[in-house]
């Protein structure tokens, strides 16, 4: 059984195109994980790209960074929350996050190779839309309206109301990209790819943040 699955896989293997020689564009989805200074985060994107030259691709992708965290919301919600604390006897536990939504354009070179791998290396350039949001749930005291929720409740509604927290607002900021990986075709137009992304995003507190991706794509 195990010599039939080694040969079932070298046909398959044998019978995928070459990626390098054929193909004049793919279309692909990749998830993974970004690591930024304060936090590990999702992040999932989709790609298409399109041959310019041999062995070299345009590409465009939008993907999300569900959490790149700078360094500079979580503190404004832990001041919120030591402000109430020590000012309304109000204790609530607060939470940052900041889902980042980028677009990035630009060149990938595919290295030549002898077997059906194809790996890669690819930089390009674009935007983040940082959209830092906070939310704060209820532990015990009494909130600026005289309420006393359930433990647990989520009352950031009721602290922006009353003037006790401001939402932070959605900024615009530059990014570039640099990394690479392989992709290995597992059946005819259809391949997996692996890599590794470092993307800087400069918002008013800088963000490196680097990781891995997987997906599928098609090829065309």
């Amino acid at each position: 059984m195990k010599v039939i699955c080694m040969a079932a896989a070298l046909v398959a293997l044998m019978a995928a195109p070459s990626m390098a020689q054929t193909e004049r564009g793919y279309i692909s989805g990749a998830g993974g994980f970004a690591i930024s200074p304060d936090t590990t985060s999702g992040d999932v994107l989709g790609e298409i790209g399109v041959r310019v030259a041999p062995h070299v691709m345009v590409f465009g992708n939008l993907g999300q960074f569900h959490n790149l965290q700078p360094s500079d919301v979580q503190p404004t919600v832990d001041s919120t929350t030591a402000m109430l604390s020590g000012s309304t006897g109000l204790n609530v536990i607060g939470t940052g996050r900041v889902p980042a939504w980028y677009s990035v354009g630009g060149l990938r070179y595919e290295v030549p190779t002898q077997s059906r791998v194809s790996p890669y290396v690819l930089g390009g350039l674009g935007f983040a839309r940082l959209s830092p949001t906070a939310k704060f749930t209820y532990s015990s005291g009494t909130l600026p309206d005289g309420s006393t929720p359930s433990v647990g409740d989520d009352v950031t509604t009721q602290l922006v109301t009353a003037g006790d927290f401001t939402t932070p607002t959605a900024t615009n900021a530059f990014m570039f990209t640099l990394g690479g990986g392989v992709a290995v075709p597992v059946a005819r137009h259809w391949a997996i790819d692996a890599g590794y992304r470092f993307s800087r995003v400069a918002a008013d507190t800088p963000v490196n943040a680097q990781g891995a991706t997987f997906g599928f794509g098609y090829r065309f």
